[in-house]
């Protein structure tokens, strides 16, 4: 299981390019709620990318035709007590979690 500990490489996939994140720029309505979503997989960053480009093109944050998007990169610091639950499979609990 992968543990978020000092150092570990997070992955942002978006239609621009994230120095910093800025939650006041994050959609409020997503699944979790508003918030800067990452992935330890490169992968699944990527795969995010056509997904934002359409949307940046429906809403006009970036011009039609534009078909590239970044992979921003993080580096977890966690900074004072950081509160979380880990689901260790995909499981029931974890459904009514994200449900």
């Amino acid at each position: 299981m992968l543990e978020l500990k000092d150092g570990l490489i997070l992955c942002h996939g978006s239609c621009c390019e994230v120095k910093e994140p800025d939650l006041g720029k994050c959609a409020k309505r997503k699944a979790f709620g508003q918030g800067f979503y990452v992935t330890t997989s490169k992968k699944q960053a990527e795969s995010f990318l056509r997904t934002s480009i359409v949307k940046a093109i429906a809403t006009g944050k970036i011009e039609e035709g534009q078909n590239f998007g970044y992979v921003s990169t993080f580096e977890f610091q966690p900074v004072g007590k950081l509160e979380m639950h880990v689901f260790k499979n995909a499981d029931v609990d974890w459904l009514h979690c994200i449900a």
